[in-house]
């Protein structure tokens, strides 16, 4: 096992671990797809690090199920995939393992919390990308780094051996540079025949708070894959009660979870009681706002009743995207997957916006996490690049548990504004 600088990579911020038995091999012509795994999910040999040294010693006994369905699909596991610490982040600037940036853009960050896999697979070093995803955690990097993401809806694929922050939205993603890549993976996670044809006469919806306080080349390029969608009808759509439970409930629905999810991963890693366990985790994180978010957990932590309230909010969110769906008889979304461009590496928990000063964080999952919280499927096209050649995302979210027809439909999306 090689760690960190993996020999013939040229990009150390992209790896964590490296299994040496199958890096470098060549792929062979009909083999199944090169494919590099997010940190927090387990590969059998490799450290479950969660890109934190911490958790360095927590070597995985076997793989997680996810990892051992691609294996029983034929792919090829190149190794693990840098990310922001403990995936508590939109970044992937991992203070321990180096910043993950965009290919062909050495000063922008590749976004998070999978940035690593996203970016591997941009530079042409894996076929596929497994990352996992809370409030956008898939879909954030495929729009920065310019390649498909695909968000299933949440319990689509097997969730056992990661180290998650919510059992509510958590759920391992895809990463390729093509939608027959991302719909070659999903068949064999999933064990699902072909997909058929995509539909005929779509009807999508555009939220009207996603077209707000974008960045102006953002809005161009999003503009401009709307005009390709010749046979598409478009429509514009209230999104605000939707979200006004969906924002409600997204921290207080993770920061209880996240806080039993770690204990449990910390507790098995250190063989010490959760609550102990916990504060050695915390107190081992290396990213201050990774470690200021779970110091929260611990002088603040979010109350049982409070807990309770955004699981009512989250149940409601999704009898109103239901109803909403249904009411205007929309196949699916459709809207930016961020409101911005990669940002600079190292600004910090707040970035440069339209001349001001923004929290990173809550600019850049402004439009997933609903879907998150929603646990509906999100499928990330590429949506053009800037003058400076910096890629856009375009999302199309569709009804939870239809992921199929999602990818059908994704299909005809993506022919007009890819093709």
């Amino acid at each position: 096992m090689s760690t960190v600088s993996p020999a013939g990579f040229p990009y150390p911020g992209d790896w964590i671990d490296l299994a040496e038995q199958e890096a470098g091999t060549a792929h062979a012509p009909g083999a199944g797809p090169t494919v590099t795994i997010k940190a927090n999910i387990a590969v059998r040999g490799l450290p479950r690090t969660a890109g934190c040294t911490g958790l360095s010693g927590d070597v995985a006994a076997a793989d997680a199920p996810v990892v051992a369905a691609l294996r029983r699909g034929g792919a090829r596991i190149l190794g693990t995939s840098n990310m922001h610490e403990l995936a508590f982040g939109i970044t992937s600037d991992n203070v321990s393992y180096g910043p993950v940036t965009v290919p062909g853009h050495p000063d922008r960050s590749a976004g998070g919390s999978s940035g690593g896999a996203a970016a591997i697979v941009a530079r042409g070093h894996a076929d596929l990308g497994v990352g996992t995803d809370t409030g956008g955690s898939v879909s954030i990097p495929a729009a920065l780094n310019g390649v498909y993401g695909f968000r299933p809806s949440t319990g689509r694929y097997p969730a056992g051996g990661l180290v998650g922050l919510s059992f509510t939205r958590d759920t391992p993603g895809l990463f390729a540079r093509s939608l027959a890549g991302v719909v070659e993976a999903d068949a064999i996670i999933t064990s699902r025949g072909a997909l058929g044809e995509g539909p005929a006469g779509l009807r999508v919806g555009v939220p009207r708070e996603y077209l707000l306080d974008l960045d102006p080349e953002v809005e161009a390029l999003f503009n401009a894959a709307l005009e390709r969608l010749e046979d598409v009808e478009v429509v514009s759509v209230d999104w605000g009660p939707v979200l006004e439970n969906t924002r409600a409930a997204e921290m207080p629905v993770v920061l209880w979870e996240a806080k039993r999810l770690l204990s449990e991963v910390a507790a098995a890693a250190f063989g010490a009681p959760p609550e102990a366990a916990y504060r050695r985790l915390v107190d081992g994180v290396a990213s201050a706002d990774v470690r200021g978010i779970l110091e929260s957990t611990l002088s603040h932590p979010v109350g049982d009743d409070a807990y309770a309230e955004a699981l009512r909010s989250t149940f409601a969110a999704r009898e109103g995207y239901e109803a909403l769906l249904t009411g205007a008889g929309l196949d699916a979304l459709v809207f930016p997957t961020t409101p911005a461009v990669a940002p600079l590496v190292e600004q910090g928990q707040s970035v440069s916006h339209r001349g001001e000063r923004v929290d990173a964080f809550g600019l850049y999952t402004r439009h997933t996490g609903a879907g998150t919280m929603l646990g509906a499927p999100m499928l990330t096209l590429p949506g053009g690049r800037t003058p400076a050649g910096l890629p856009s995302g375009f999302t199309v979210q569709g009804r939870r548990g239809r992921d199929e027809e999602l990818l059908r439909l994704g299909a005809v999306v993506d022919a007009h504004i890819n093709g």
